[in-house]
């Protein structure tokens, strides 16, 4: 009968004193400014040679003991915050505010650049495409069509009322009323010719037929210069393909 009492008592013991050993402090870090999770945050315990790094989604988890109350959270670029926590603390949700260190002012120089696919969305991303193409892909389908409308615009670049004052430019002065400004630069461009085409594209499987329907074209400026076959028509051509992204090569 004692030696039953005995075991009842470990057995309490075990039951008490194992939750704090294992206990775990987790929680989730996020920027004090987008709330986005942040990943690779340093977790840890100061002089306790106990932490850990949150994930992807910012989730960390680690280990915790009641004699231990600060832990420190820290990131490059990030304000580094020690917090300290109450005894039987189980949840820590941090919000790290952006430090004034401009990342500029790092100048890294490695001997040579390697361009890694692991872990990289990009890659993992057309991975994923690619792994779907059969049910994806346009050509799959029996029938399909579609509607499409290009207009390829050639401009010269950095426009200035000076240099239209000059040379062959200045015996054409409405030309300072045609310049624009490029939306991607924000510099004045002068555009020396615009081609719009509207087609329709139809596509049948079995049999296969597949064919283009040109709408209409208006072109303006230039352009006469390049529908002739030339090299330069070429080049423009090859340059505007349309891309297939499920295509091997």
């Amino acid at each position: 009968m004692q030696q039953l009492y005995h075991k009842y008592i470990l057995i309490a013991c075990f039951l008490l004193f194992t939750p704090e050993v294992f206990a775990q402090l987790r929680g989730i870090v996020t920027d004090s400014v987008t709330n986005e999770p942040l990943m690779y945050v340093s977790v840890y315990y100061e002089k306790k040679n106990v932490g850990g790094v949150t994930d992807t989604k910012g989730m960390y988890q680690i280990e915790t003991r009641a004699e231990w109350n600060q832990v420190t959270f820290s990131a490059v670029g990030y304000t580094t915050k020690v917090i300290t926590i109450n005894p039987g603390t189980r949840v820590l949700n941090v919000r790290l505010a952006p430090s004034d260190i401009l990342l500029s002012e790092v100048i890294i120089k490695p001997q040579k650049e390697r361009y890694s696919r692991k872990d990289n969305p990009a890659v993992e991303f057309m991975r994923k495409v690619i792994a779907h193409k059969s049910q994806k892909r346009l050509e799959e389908n029996s029938y399909y069509h579609y509607d499409k409308y290009e207009k390829m615009k050639m401009s010269l670049n950095d426009v200035t009322l000076e240099m239209l004052q000059k040379g062959i430019y200045k015996k054409m002065p409405f030309l300072k009323d045609q310049i624009e400004v490029s939306p991607e630069s924000q510099k004045n461009i002068l555009p020396i010719s615009i081609k719009e085409t509207a087609s329709q594209h139809i596509y049948r499987k079995e049999p296969r037929s597949e064919k283009t329907l040109i709408r209409g074209v208006t072109s303006n400026g230039i352009e006469d210069f390049f529908t002739t076959g030339d090299m330069v028509g070429t080049i423009l051509t090859d340059i505007f393909t349309e891309i297939d992204i499920y295509d091997n090569d």
